[in-house]
């Protein structure tokens, strides 16, 4: 069997489209996972396999002395009426060297065309690419000629793997296997190995476009759903949910991070934060709402992170550089969408979104990594944030007598309107009562201000937007949290926290932020909460409020703020969820309390906070 690796070229790419095929319950289930090639794909194999010599080529009757042989380079592939067809250039000498020079009776030089069937081999494991007949073409697209003498070399010395090229899948489909050993429900023993035993290539199709290889499995049998509804989890059953979200975050992270250092292109940098971001409002939601025992919200959770990272897969597994790294590509993805597809079967598959199933389905796309994939770290990640395209991590003020060491962040200018040390110390331990608001809030109002004045300090944000970015984060601060950074609880300070985890004087999430901002400095210090909820709103401003032009829509340039805030608020894809008119009532209720709020921050009573807290 001839072991075929696999490149992907930056044009080619592979493109995965699935389906499940159902039955009826209680009955094994055909799972059925199409892989689409693209042409390009199919002539990389062949390069692989034939066209091994020097320019792209292949000589086949060489005598070695430059009178007698055939040539065949520069392969190129295309896909129709249910065959793959193969044409290549070619050169054809056919005499006798005399001392230096040759007598030639032939010397022709034109273009071939095989015609070739693509077959799924006896071992349900391997793809073989058959020639069925050639023809040597003349300029005006007809048969040259010389086609009777090609032919016959071609029939007496055609290398074997023109003939017939095995793509053998045996290494994804034993990799496929390993990782369902470990995702099916092994109470069922026989019924897991039956759907082990059964993974297979079902068919190949070649389509005017795309070549599909398709692969097979048995699914365990399903078990109707149970008639009583199960009962609410408790807690030892949602501090295990909890874990497992957990786990598929952290896979999330291992993997959008991998993607975000290997991608250089500031499109793939932009979704993949946006994947990031919005895989983890996903699992806050869960655990606000983590439903009953019957639904496995990690499953859940594992699908929908797939689902928003395959675009980004699909466009890297193109531009990968060499066959090894493209095969674990293909690998990978195939094996993800295993899982995908056996969920649409339902829970009582058996599918179980574990940590070391996610552990093992990192290590297929990189087995070289000795770390392990899962492990888990609140810990700001400097590299995650540069990658993401945040820049360098923002800087805790561990000391409040003197901040004159964060002035490297910006300009003399900007730093010469840093906050008075003595503010910052009575803020980061004060709970103020209704009567302190005179003294207080324009307190917070000189941090807010601060946070601006640092931030804009960067030169990322384009002068005219300066001052609706400041009323944006005077505004947003409002909104969330009253200009508060701490309340009281059991008669102590303790952190502003709403129920999903939202800290501080930003309501910056946790766990949607984690490795990204420092949680210590959330919770504990104003000026740092300020300046995260800042550098977040100023990136969703820039990223994706003028990136979609959202100051040309009617409203102007007061639409930055609104957009910028809906995204922080509703995450990357809500940008525009203030003036859709799709909006949830809640998502509209929430940005016209904002913008009700900007209006006034515009006006100039920046201190209308005060509202709050009468």
């Amino acid at each position: 069997m001839m072991q075929i690796q696999i490149r992907i070229s930056p044009l080619a790419g592979l493109f995965f489209v699935f389906s499940v095929l159902t039955a009826a319950d209680c009955m094994a289930e055909r799972v059925n996972v199409p892989l689409d090639m693209e042409p390009a794909f199919i002539e990389s194999l062949l390069r692989e396999a034939v066209f091994t010599a020097p320019g792209t080529s292949v000589r086949i009757n060489d005598d070695g002395s430059g009178c007698q042989f055939l040539e065949l380079r520069e392969p190129r592939i295309s896909t129709g009426g249910a065959r793959v067809r193969l044409r290549a250039l070619v050169s054809v000498r056919a005499g006798r060297a005399v001392g230096d020079s040759c007598i030639l009776l032939l010397d022709w030089a034109g273009e071939m065309e095989f015609i070739q069937q693509l077959l799924v081999g006896a071992d349900g494991q391997s793809v073989v690419l058959k020639t069925e007949s050639w023809r040597v073409l003349a300029p005006d697209g007809g048969t040259a000629t010389v086609s009777t003498t090609i032919g016959r070399w071609l029939e007496q010395f055609m290398p074997l793997g023109l003939k017939e090229t095995r793509v053998s899948f045996e290494q994804p489909l034993t990799e496929l296997q390993a990782l369902l050993a470990l995702s099916l429900d092994r109470d069922s023993t026989a019924s897991a190995d039956m759907a082990l035993d059964s993974l297979a290539i079902d068919d190949v199709v070649v389509h005017d476009d795309r070549v599909t290889v398709t692969l097979g499995l048995e699914a365990p049998a399903r078990l109707p759903p149970a008639a009583v509804a199960e009962p609410e989890l408790s807690e030892a059953e949602l501090a295990l949910l909890e874990q497992r979200l957990g786990a598929v975050d952290d896979f999330a992270t291992y993997l959008v991070k991998h993607l975000a250092l290997t991608g250089d292109a500031a499109d793939v940098q932009a979704a993949l934060f946006e994947a990031l971001v919005e895989i983890r409002l996903d699992l806050v939601a869960s655990l606000s709402d983590p439903g009953s025992g019957g639904e496995d919200a990690a499953r859940v959770l594992f699908v929908k992170a797939w689902n928003r990272l395959t675009p980004v897969l699909h466009e890297m597994a193109a531009q990968q550089p060499d066959h090894d790294s493209a095969l674990r590509y293909l690998t990978f993805i195939g094996a993800g969408d295993m899982l995908r597809s056996l969920d649409a079967l339902g829970p009582a598959t058996g599918v179980e979104i574990s940590r070391d199933g996610l552990r093992r389905l990192a290590r297929m796309l990189l087995p070289e990594d000795a770390d392990d994939p899962l492990r888990h770290s609140d810990d700001v990640d400097p590299e995650l944030r540069r990658s993401l395209g945040l820049g360098e991590p923002l800087p805790l003020t561990d000391s409040m007598e003197d901040t004159a060491w964060l002035d490297w962040l910006v300009s003399p200018a900007v730093a010469r309107g840093r906050l008075d040390p003595a503010t910052v110390k009575k803020l980061n331990s004060w709970v103020p009562k209704t009567e302190d608001m005179d003294t207080y809030l324009p307190m917070v109002a000189d941090v807010l201000n601060d946070a601006v004045r640092i931030q804009l300090g960067r030169d990322r944000l384009n002068p005219r937007f300066h001052e609706v970015f400041r009323q944006l984060v005077l505004t947003a601060a409002w909104q969330e949290s009253c200009w508060r950074q701490f309340a009281v609880k059991d008669a102590k300070r303790v952190p502003l926290k709403s129920g999903s985890g939202d800290i501080g004087l930003m309501q910056i999430n946790e766990r949607v932020w984690r490795g990204l901002y420092d949680l210590q400095g959330l919770r504990w210090d104003m000026v740092y909460n300020a300046r995260a909820g800042t550098d977040i709103l100023e990136n969703y401003m820039i990223k994706y409020s003028i990136r979609h032009r959202e100051q040309e829509t009617t409203g102007g340039v007061d639409n930055l703020a609104r957009s910028a805030y809906a995204a922080y608020n509703g995450g990357p894809r809500a940008y525009d969820r203030y003036r859709r008119p799709d909006a949830s009532g809640h998502g509209k209720k929430v940005d016209t309390l904002f913008y009700e709020k900007f209006r006034v921050i515009k006006s100039g009573r920046e201190l209308s906070v005060m509202t709050c807290f009468k």
